[in-house]
Parts: structure tokens; sequence; C-alpha cells
């Protein structure tokens, strides 16, 4: 029998810690087997697209409409608004990742309200680093037009 959850604070609660019990969380691969070479050894992912895909892109799609979380190129606006700086964005956002905090975030308070505070990336802090300078370029200056003038998707 399947349940129906109201996508409130609770049930993306409940879908985060059912995702990192299964061992999709954020953090963790979607596809364990995605973790080895030939070898079988550790293959190691360097690109942002990359990291995006594999442990960012279940909650977070890259444009409206959101999945789980809010989609990448909003987040990217906020950060643009928030700094001038690429290398203070990117320290902000993987301190950010690893420890999320409501007085930290650069998203609007309603995102917060409705989507909640992402649980802790369980990345290093060089990947966190590459998906966040990965993420300071998927700004886009028309989708910031449109958000500018009220069209949300």
């Amino acid at each position: 029998m399947k349940k129906k959850f109201l996508f409130g604070r609770h049930a993306l609660l409940a879908l985060s810690l059912a995702c990192i019990a299964g061992g999709y969380g954020c953090g963790s691969p979607q596809n364990a087997s995605d973790n080895k070479d030939s070898q079988g050894e550790a293959a190691e992912v360097v690109d942002g697209a990359s990291i995006y895909k594999r442990y960012c892109s279940r909650c977070h799609s890259m444009e409206p409409p959101p999945k789980f979380g809010p989609p990448i190129k909003g987040i990217a606006i906020h950060y643009r608004e928030a700094f001038a700086e690429k290398k203070e964005a990117v320290e902000h956002m993987v301190t950010f990742m690893q420890k999320p905090d409501a007085s930290l975030s650069k998203c609007r308070p309603e995102a917060i309200r409705r989507f909640g505070l992402m649980p802790a990336m369980n990345l290093s802090e060089e990947k966190l680093s590459v998906v966040s300078e990965w993420l300071w370029e998927q700004f886009d200056p028309e989708l910031k037009r449109l958000h500018d003038s009220g069209h949300h998707h």
C-alpha cells in the first residue's frame, strides 16, 4: 500500500532520511558502482557537472520546476547577488554544504520554508569546491531577468 505525502517540511525530512538510509542521501552516489573503475579501484570524480549529476541532481533540477530543493540556476542567481567574487562564494557554498544553516542560506526565506534545509553533504572539501565553482558558473542572466521581473516558475 502506497502512502501519499504532502511535500512539507516533515515529508521532505522523511524523504531525506529514507534516501540516506537507502544510500541515496546527499553525498551518496546514485549508483554506488559508479565509484569504481575497471580494476575495482575507487574512481575520482573531479568535474563539477559529474559531481552534480552523481550527488545533487536527485534533489536539485537545473532549472524550474524544482524537484525536492531549489533549482541550481536559481541558487546561482542568489549567490551572484550575494557575492561579487567567485572565490568568496565558493568558500561560502562549501561551508554551507558541510553544515547547512538557515542563517547562512542565500536563498529566500520562502524557499527554506518550502524545501527545508538540505542534509549535510558527505563529500570531500575538494569535491564540494569543484561543484561549487561549477554552480557559480551556472548563472543565467536571462533567468535572472525573468526572476527579477516576478515571472517565477
